[in-house]
């Protein structure tokens, strides 16, 4: 039986070194997305970030799905079309480049997509959707939806209900508890995406493409609920 290759998008840091260059380019990746698809029957391949569009495209050419990962950056608020706010983070220009780039061009060949966290957040984005920059400033009575100690929790945790959608199907209306690490959010849809679950607060939980093959995004860490739950 030949194994799904699933590619997955790593985290693109900078590292410090005493000889020159000095300061150099690092991808990592946490082992739970590897162990989740693993588990599920699925070949990782862990996707680095690529500053040409054409080699971020020929990336799709050996991968049976996408996953987008989640990350510790904002995407700049100037590629969809609005002027940054004090409270957005600092962006990562290589790596949204990257999976901006590979995101679109998985939606042009109807491959499947799954966006985790920061991952929904560009896919929403590579299908010309908006973001809310910064929940705790833009949300009335929003949930918490970042741990106030990060350094002492990785996680907050909170119930969202799924809306009409394959979604829905999968896994029923809920409530479901999610664990959560972000402070940004959908705003508008992209084209061809629907809300497929919200938080009591009205927050996007989880977007789909309604034409595509299997494309979903979600804004909790499945991947850690499955290998460390």
């Amino acid at each position: 039986m030949i194994r799904p290759r699933i590619g997955i998008t790593c985290n693109l840091t900078k590292r410090r070194f005493p000889e020159e260059p000095f300061e150099r380019d690092r991808h990592s990746l946490m082992d739970a997305y590897v162990h989740a698809i693993s588990k599920a029957g699925g070949v990782p391949i862990l996707l680095p970030s690529m500053e040409e569009e054409k080699d971020a495209l020929s990336l799709i050419e050996v991968m049976d799905a996408l996953v987008i990962s989640g990350g510790g950056h904002d995407i700049d608020p100037e590629i969809f079309g609005e002027m940054r706010r004090p409270e957005c983070g600092p962006p990562n220009a290589k790596r949204a480049g990257f999976e901006l780039s590979i995101c679109r061009g998985a939606l042009s060949r109807d491959l499947p997509v799954l966006g985790i966290c920061g991952g929904m957040q560009v896919l929403n984005v590579a299908a010309g959707g908006t973001l809310v920059q910064d929940i705790a400033t833009q949300i009335d009575n929003p949930l918490v939806h970042l741990p106030e100690d990060t350094e002492k929790d990785t996680y907050t945790f909170h119930s969202i209900e799924a809306l009409s959608s394959n979604l829905e199907a999968t896994i029923g209306s809920g409530p479901h508890t999610v664990n959560s690490h972000h402070h940004q959010s959908v705003k508008d849809l992209g084209a061809g995406m629907r809300v497929a679950a919200k938080g009591a607060d009205g927050v996007v939980e989880a977007i789909e493409c309604v034409s595509c093959r299997f494309v979903l995004g979600v804004q909790w860490h499945p991947e850690s609920m499955e290998a460390y739950g």
